[in-house]
């Protein structure tokens, strides 16, 4: 296969179960592709023409605006239209899925790409001159919150002909992104990049043998994967490997993370939100509370142990993906492509789990997306609202339709992951997804404050926060009063 190709299945991987609608199956043998995509037929295989009915366009054109992204490489140029197919699995996926929809409402599908950060700026201008150049818009988190700041995007709940509740939106971001009965952000199965740098977890199989740790998975599967069982393991690996008296990186570790993916990770793991909001539109501002408190204590207490191995640039995180595939960690806390990027060709054997909850009592495992995650919206003014609804559910239901399907059967069969349990564990990973309003629309120094102590290796979590709570307070004013706006 083509290396394009792989990078575009592993890409998908981490697509693959966004919504959050599909049952994980509770065996581990070979039959994990057949129910996974039995669930997802039984769910979802109505095509846009049963669902929408017909609509005749005129020829008219559909603009989606995305992004340039340097760490997608030239991927992101084809993900929203190409020309023809040409052999590739992701290119020949979005030509016959857009082919399906441009035949059926005569509709002609293109699309722009903003520079990263500039999307925004693209959309403001338009919507300045009311000319409606885009009808649907993909971008990063950060730009897309700052469209909803500025009034530039349209309430999903307000646009016929799309409903998210459905299956092929994400309701993960349903649920925690609509206040007020308005939702302006949401994520599905259309940008296939949507969730490729989804945090997870790996482990070095050949280590827990060594170390007599075992049964990992069988904690995730009985919901016993805590942070305190997690820490204990970690702390069994630990070894001047050189002799140097000092631990670097020529050393053996439990643990190898930056404080992104260990303070920000483990700690929206286990369930830390940075507000609360009631109906009404009123709020609290929820990150000192003694449950955080343990929560950042717990993460400090781990990562300043000698078994860890805590970078604070976040340039260098692929220098610890390269460690771990050199044997160098029991676990490693990464992303989702680092088992293409990196881990193709390591000799010791690899398995993924979901980050550990904060105890049992915790309902689910929780998977956070990274900063370079995009959200999808729709401009306020647009020329032909009906096709932009129409069009847009339209692609929605054959991104799902056809996209799903089809990618997860290749990733496995690909062997991208290397037994069946890490497909278990992938499914809960991305069932797990969420996209949290307070983080969404974040005032940065407040609800980041986990991910800068651990940084530091402070405990000071209650005067941390004390000195920016009053500007918290007025950002999440801000933006909730949006939500409450009458159009």
């Amino acid at each position: 296969m083509k290396k394009s190709s792989l990078i575009s299945i592993l890409l998908l991987m981490s697509l693959l179960a966004s919504c959050g609608s599909g049952e994980v199956p509770n065996d581990s043998d070979s039959s994990v592709n057949d129910s996974t995509e039995q669930d997802h037929e039984t769910t979802s295989m109505i095509t846009s023409e049963e669902r929408l009915g017909d609509f005749n366009f005129g020829g008219a054109v559909f603009n989606i605006l995305g992004r340039e992204y340097a760490k997608l490489g030239t991927l992101p140029s084809y993900e929203f239209a190409t020309d023809s197919e040409n052999g590739d699995l992701i290119n020949d996926t979005i030509y016959k899925r857009n082919r399906i929809v441009e035949e059926q409402y005569n509709v002609k599908i293109v699309a722009a790409q903003a520079p990263q950060g500039q999307g925004a700026s693209f959309v403001e201008k338009s919507q300045m001159a009311g000319d409606g150049e885009y009808d649907l818009v993909w971008a990063h988190i950060n730009d897309m919150s700052t469209m909803v700041q500025k009034g530039l995007l349209a309430d999903y709940n307000s646009i016929q002909h799309i409903d998210i509740t459905q299956p092929w939106w994400n309701q993960l971001a349903t649920e925690s992104l609509t206040i007020n009965g308005k939702c302006y952000l949401q994520m599905n199965y259309i940008p296939f990049t949507g969730t490729m740098l989804s945090h997870c977890l790996y482990f070095n199989k050949n280590l827990a043998e060594v170390n007599k740790i075992d049964d990992i998975y069988s904690l995730v599967l009985d919901d016993k994967w805590t942070f305190d069982n997690f820490a204990a393991m970690v702390k069994q690996v630990s070894n001047d490997v050189d002799g140097n008296g000092v631990y670097d990186d020529n050393d053996l570790y439990g643990l190898l993370c930056s404080h992104g993916t260990s303070g920000g990770a483990f700690s929206v793991a286990m369930d830390t939100k940075p507000i609360s909001i009631n109906n009404d539109g009123s709020f609290k501002l929820t990150m000192v509370s003694d449950r955080n408190q343990s929560i950042l204590e717990k993460i400090v207490s781990l990562t300043s142990d000698t078994s860890t191995y805590l970078i604070t640039d976040y340039k260098l995180e692929n220098d610890l993906a390269i460690m771990f595939s050199e044997g160098k960690s029991l676990f490693y806390s990464g992303f989702m492509t680092d088992s293409y990027q990196f881990f193709r060709d390591m000799k010791d054997d690899f398995g993924l789990l979901p980050f550990p909850k904060f105890d049992e009592s915790q309902e689910n495992y929780i998977t956070t997306p990274t900063g370079g995650t995009g959200l999808l919206g729709i401009p306020k003014y647009v020329k032909n609202p009906e096709m932009v609804g129409v069009i847009t559910e339209a692609l929605a239901i054959e991104s799902y339709n056809y996209v799903y399907p089809a990618i997860y059967e290749t990733v496995f069969t690909e062997k991208l992951l290397r037994d069946d349990e890490s497909k278990l564990m992938f499914d809960i990973l991305m069932n797990g997804l969420e996209i949290d309003f307070g983080r969404t629309f974040k005032h940065t120094a407040y609800a980041d404050l986990i991910t800068s102590l651990t940084a530091s290796g402070s405990t000071d979590l209650a005067s941390s926060a004390a000195a920016v709570e009053a500007q918290a307070n007025k950002h999440y004013e801000d933006i909730i009063s949006i939500f409450f706006e009458k159009e």
